[in-house]
């Protein structure tokens, strides 16, 4: 868990020391539309933030996913275990019988 604290730390240091070195102020441009100016190491963490984001939301995606297949299968298994209606049963005709004409 030390070390845990300790990365945590070096990477809050280093975001210290990006944001420091890189005050100068960025506008992004994207088609249409452009931001606002704002520094470029808040522009960039900015970036990183929304990857993370978007980044853990896939996972929550893949469970959705996954729950989906499981309830499809759940009614599958009920289905194929459910008890199947007994075939009507046919008696069988004497051969010395004519056929009925109907």
């Amino acid at each position: 868990m030390v070390f845990v604290y300790a990365l945590i730390g070096v990477l809050g240091a280093a975001a210290t020391i990006f944001t420091v070195q890189n005050p100068d102020p960025v506008a992004v441009n994207f088609l249409a539309w452009r931001s606002v100016a704002m520094p470029l190491s808040l522009l960039l963490l900015l970036a990183v933030f929304l990857g993370l984001v978007i980044s853990s939301i896939s996972p929550f995606a893949k469970q959705i996913e996954l729950k989906f297949q499981i309830r499809r299968l759940e009614q599958q298994i009920a289905k194929l275990s459910a008890p199947a209606k007994q075939p009507r049963r046919v008696e069988p005709r004497q051969v010395d019988q004519p056929l009925s004409e109907a």
